[in-house]
């Protein structure tokens, strides 16, 4: 019997609510449509969906070392399919009560390992426009700033092994005063403006704008290049905020409640 969007909202885990734009306003509500549609006409298992995910970060990651930037372009959509069936496979072993730990930890690691390859593999490009090997030492702080955000979050959760209420549960933003939402919002821009998908679209449309014009500050090179020199230290600080945000209040700080 195929499923109602609301039953596989349900099954999955998946309510609609209100917070980052990307990772939890539109690809909650995409994934959901997709699983749907994989439930109703399907029978491939979450470790398929999993490892065709993978493969496309992957590939995706690749197009990165281009200076092309329709390679570009076609990297920053892989990622967005990438991040899509990375939601449609937990999506998928929930709804047919297949889920496992070795399940989860498998998927865990994919984005462990495709996240920090496309700020680095932006940095392999970037050298391979200029010739320039300090790009590559910037490179390696950028991805060193990603870990470090991702080990903030990560380690909190492996200091509280077994505890109660530590999961990111998908809630509503709480109720506040129009001036308190759209503070919120601000602030929630300020976070999304240094995150993996800012950065990827920035390089994006940086690639762009270097096969038009030439940078007009020859010690950074590119404009591509002027994207990893401002997020090899926005990263690194983000990190350090987040770490120090959850060490203090003894939370991880949610997006929701910025909103």
């Amino acid at each position: 019997m195929e499923l109602t969007l609301d039953q596989v909202k349900q099954a999955a885990k998946r309510e609609d609510f209100r917070a980052g734009v990307q990772m939890r306003l539109l690809m909650p509500r995409l994934s959901v449509r997709v699983t749907r549609w994989i439930l109703s006409w399907s029978d491939v298992r979450p470790d398929q969906i999993t490892v065709l995910s993978f493969a496309i970060g992957l590939a995706a990651t690749a197009c990165f070392m281009s200076a092309n930037p329709i390679l570009l372009l076609l990297g920053l959509l892989g990622f967005h399919l990438h991040v899509l069936l990375d939601y449609v496979d937990g999506e998928v072993a929930r709804c047919r009560g297949t889920t496992s730990v070795a399940g989860a930890y498998f998927d865990l690691i994919t984005d462990r390992v495709t996240f920090p390859l496309f700020i680095f593999c932006s940095g392999i490009g970037v050298f391979g426009q200029l010739g320039d090997p300090t790009i590559l030492i910037v490179a390696f702080f950028a991805t060193f700033g990603l870990y470090l955000d991702k080990f903030a979050v990560d380690c909190w959760y492996r200091a509280n092994s077994g505890a109660v209420e530590v999961e990111d549960r998908y809630v509503e933003a709480p109720a506040r005063s129009a001036r308190g939402v759209w503070f919120g919002r601000a602030k929630l821009l300020a976070v999304m403006a240094r995150g993996m998908t800012a950065f990827l679209t920035y390089t994006v449309i940086a690639g762009f704008l270097d096969a038009q014009w030439a940078f007009p500050l020859a010690a950074i090179g590119s404009f591509r290049a002027a994207v990893l020199w401002l997020f090899a230290p926005t990263m690194i600080a983000g990190a350090i905020a987040r770490f120090l945000y959850v060490y203090y209040r003894g939370s991880i700080p949610r997006r929701q409640a910025l909103l």
